[in-house]
């Protein structure tokens, strides 16, 4: 397809992870059709939250005056909500844009998918229907020329002949609980891999207790290792540069998005586990281990092939073929 930009707007809370996903699925429908892409960040205020979201009597008035004031003329070709505190909007973009937007809702809205144009679950969610197509975990895509950007902003990495590994660090969660403890046998574990000339490139995230974060800090600074953690000291952030020139990832089992980002480029993922869990992850990791993406880490590096996981592309794909 070609011809004039498509305008696509996505909508979610405004968390990292959340809009990440949406921006995902933009990026790759950048691969059909020329976009423009417009951030949208909703938070929107009691009572109406309170309730589910097809009863929201109106949900533009639930939000702030300067978040009020993002919806309007000209309305999308494309809307993309993620989140729980999108779908109240989402469902109502159809009406607002008079038919035009074509209404895309990433994971399971909870309410019925015919109502969207198309809806996107992760696999595990098992979510069925005529406009569902499921991803293996959240949909994530890079362009070339944000991989190549990423790689000249740090050289010094293409030069480095030593196997190299990601090190995707998690945190403490509703689910899951990084502790001290966890943390002083994953670092015992990656010692004894660095041991065996493996570079390692170690990078924490906003959910990582701190104490954690400085744990690893000194360990990688002991033995002169990447690190990078969401902190103004380290600079500008490696973490695609990373990905895309390691060859394997050790990844703890508590983010989705984490595991996907490695899946992306086709690194063997090691599943690292933390305590606690439940059965929706524990199908994540399943899918991404019948997919031939991941195992459990064992104690030691192993490498394998499989077939990187693009599913934003089918997505992308999928929208292109109806704005056509």
């Amino acid at each position: 397809m070609s011809g004039a930009s498509k305008s696509v707007w996505c909508v979610s809370d405004g968390r990292a992870g959340i809009e990440r996903q949406t921006l995902a699925v933009a990026h790759a429908l950048s691969e059909f059709v020329p976009v423009e892409i417009k951030i949208i960040r909703i938070n929107p205020r009691p009572p109406q939250v309170w309730l589910p979201p097809q009863l929201w009597p109106s949900p533009l008035a639930a939000l702030p005056i300067d978040e009020k004031a993002q919806f309007g003329e000209p309305w999308p070709d494309v809307w993309i909500g993620n989140g729980r505190r999108s779908v109240a909007y989402s469902l109502r973009a159809k009406r607002w844009s008079q038919g035009r937007a074509l209404v895309v809702q990433l994971q399971d809205p909870r309410v019925d998918a015919s109502r969207f144009d198309l809806v996107v679950p992760p696999l595990h969610d098992k979510l069925e229907g005529a406009n569902v197509i499921s991803t293996l975990g959240a949909p994530v895509w890079y362009t070339k020329s944000q991989i190549t950007a990423a790689q000249e902003q740090f050289p010094a990495l293409l030069s480095v002949e030593r196997r190299k590994a990601v090190v995707i660090l998690g945190g403490t969660s509703k689910r899951h609980r990084f502790t001290l403890t966890r943390a002083k046998e994953i670092i015992e574990d990656l010692r004894r891999i660095a041991q065996t000339g493996v570079h390692l490139l170690i990078t924490t995230s906003r959910r990582t207790p701190q104490e954690i974060t400085d744990l690893f800090r000194t360990f990688a600074d002991d033995l002169n290792l990447g690190f990078f953690a969401v902190e103004s000291r380290d600079g500008p952030n490696p973490y695609l540069a990373w990905l895309s020139t390691a060859s394997v990832a050790l990844v703890t089992e508590d983010s989705t998005n984490m595991m996907t980002d490695a899946a992306f480029f086709g690194l063997p993922i090691h599943i690292l586990r933390l305590e606690g869990g439940d059965s929706r992850f524990d199908a994540m990791h399943d899918a991404f281990i019948a997919r031939g993406a991941a195992r459990w880490f064992s104690g030691t590096l192993e490498g394998w092939e499989y077939e990187p996981v693009r599913d934003a592309l089918a997505v992308a794909k999928m929208i292109a073929a109806r704005l056509s």
